[in-house]
């Protein structure tokens, strides 16, 4: 996550490179297990460690002098994605061509033409933009240059994101000083059969002897877990998915995962007969990919499933539903749960699985992440709209009636993400409120390097679309106060957050929000204890609520803590 210049949130400053500071020779990155074979055996045969400069999935720093062959050409990051005027310009969004590329335009207009057919004649063209790309290496702007501009970091992050795709990515080179820091392209995605090669292994399935008796955590929450699929299309701009794992999913077969749940039964220490996840990055992406695998390899979108749904995703969740089938009919297995997060705009599409999920995968609540209900902040998350939750929502609540259950949603919602206001987030407790939600746990937006969401907190620019200086700001909350604030309207019940979200009211003007109805947000009274406070509010006299509309009555919006 650290192989180019990054914005670390804990220093707060932009960072070079890891290859800078630690020296090593190499460094892979993604899942790497094609590359890591690779490398050993060219090892073995005697190669040299700094002669390996064409591993996919690989970085490296040289001296600025160096590059691969004398026919490699570069072009700089600008000239794909201009950047916007750092200097005056007349039209920060200019994309006039480089000298070198008029030339070249002159030149084919001279060539006479070839009477090919059109299919060969889009062949030629394709391989030859395919060789270009295969010998063409982007320069970012340097360490020094994104450490001192925000929008040249913004240009920078987007400019990485755009060449993510293994199909048509090319080396990316970010000067460091008096070096360069060299980034390959992304590794190939795993067939099926070398997932199952990588799956396939005798792991110990336990944690290091190292550890002795200690309780580790988050062993405890995968020992009975199967990882069916990695990989993840949805682009979500505060993950870190993809620039790991890629956007092209890369899924076992059923025999490999079938292989492994009989391999937990039959080796695991503690095992019940409950397979606590069956998943991945998301849950429900099994098998899922590009309908034409030329388009997937030209595309350069940053989300199959944003704004919309992608016409050529391939969305079928009939591989799925088998998958599901088979699991829970192996001797043994008393329950088969799913604790991945579902993408819920994808299961909408298919009520057969969505029927299967309720009646057998789900152990009373399974977990579902909308992450905000405005448009502000979804539009800077590349997450769908609220009504995609509450069309699934209607369908989980239906089939959970016909299997005779009483199973429950577990939303997951992000405070302080970038482009959220203080109004986004009181529109959000007002919907938990109406939906009687009372969240235990909330999350607070935390930058992680090389995340889209990231670049947008660190510069208070929106990289998905071209960056200059007079583009697009974006609202970003830095202060303690003000991310505690947004932390407390996820959760508006709590005592504690009641004198913050009363001030918060009053300087937003909905003081008709305080007061000790069923409709209003919080109350006028501090119980004794609490909030370092245990007298009534004094502030201005609330007036009759008019945002907490009485709900529709359901037979699933009983209170509940979750």
């Amino acid at each position: 996550m650290r192989r180019i210049a990054h914005y670390d949130y804990w220093s707060d400053k932009v960072r070079r490179s890891v290859l800078a500071d630690a020296k090593a020779d190499l460094l892979l990155f993604g899942n790497a297990e094609r590359a890591l074979v690779e490398l050993t055996h060219r090892l073995a045969r005697g190669d040299a460690i700094a002669a390996i400069r064409d591993l996919r999935g690989s970085a490296f720093i040289v001296p600025r002098s160096w590059k691969p062959a004398a026919d490699w050409s570069e072009v700089d990051s600008a000239v794909i994605d201009t950047p916007g005027a750092v200097h005056p310009h007349p039209d920060p969004y200019a994309m006039a061509p480089t000298p070198p590329a008029q030339a070249a335009q002159k030149e084919h207009v001279s060539q006479p033409i070839q009477l090919h057919g059109r299919a060969e004649q889009l062949m030629e063209r394709r391989v030859e933009r395919q060789r270009q790309r295969t010998q063409t290496a982007v320069r970012l702007p340097a360490y020094e240059q994104v450490r001192d501009d925000p929008v040249l970091y913004a240009h920078a992050s987007r400019t990485f994101h755009l060449e993510s795709n293994p199909g048509n990515a090319r080396c990316l080179v970010q000067a460091h000083g008096d070096r360069d820091v060299w980034l390959n392209p992304p590794p190939l995605p795993l067939s099926t059969a070398e997932m199952d090669g990588v799956y396939g292994l005798p792991y110990a399935r336990a944690p290091h002897p190292s550890y002795g008796e200690a309780k580790i955590p988050a062993w405890e929450m995968i020992r009975f877990s199967v990882n069916i699929m990695r990989g993840c299309f949805g682009g979500c701009t505060f993950c870190s998915i993809t620039e790991h794992e890629g956007r092209i999913i890369q899924s076992r077969s059923e025999a490999s995962i079938l292989h492994e749940i009989e391999a937990i039964r039959d080796k695991t220490p503690g095992f019940t007969g409950v397979v606590s996840d069956l998943g991945g990055p998301t849950a429900n992406m099994y098998r899922m990919a590009c309908k034409d695998p030329q388009i997937e390899s030209a595309c350069r979108r940053l989300s199959c499933v944003y704004p919309v749904i992608c016409e050529n995703l391939g969305t079928d969740h009939a591989p799925l539903i088998s998958l599901y089938r088979k699991t829970r009919s192996l001797p043994g297995i008393k329950k088969i749960l799913i604790g991945s997060g579902l993408r819920y705009d994808l299961v909408v599409r298919s009520p057969e699985y969505v029927r299967e999920l309720v009646t057998h995968h789900v152990g009373g609540y399974l977990k579902i992440a909308p992450e905000h209900i405005a448009e502000g902040p979804l539009s800077k998350m590349m997450k769908p709209g609220i009504g995609a939750y509450d069309r699934f929502k209607a369908m989980f609540d239906q089939y959970s009636r016909e299997a005779g259950k009483e199973q429950y949603l577990i939303p997951y919602f992000i405070a302080a993400h970038p482009g959220t206001t203080d109004a986004d987030m009181l529109e959000l407790a007002i919907w938990l409120k109406r939906n009687d939600f009372r969240l235990g746990q909330v999350q607070t937006f935390l930058p992680t390097p090389l995340a889209l969401a990231t670049a947008m907190y660190h510069t208070g620019k929106n990289p998905l679309r071209k960056v200059g200086a007079a583009s697009e700001s974006v609202d970003v909350v830095r202060a303690g106060r003000q991310r505690r604030l947004h932390k407390a309207f996820l959760r508006y019940h709590d005592p504690e957050n009641w004198p913050l979200l009363r001030e918060a009211l009053q300087r937003m003007g909905r003081a008709d929000l305080i007061g000790n109805g069923k409709r209003h947000l919080v109350p006028q009274w501090q119980p004794g204890g609490t909030g370092g406070a245990s007298k009534p509010w004094l502030g201005t006299r609330p007036q009759p609520a008019t945002s907490l509309a009485k709900p529709k009555k359901t037979t699933n919006l009983k209170r509940r803590k979750i």
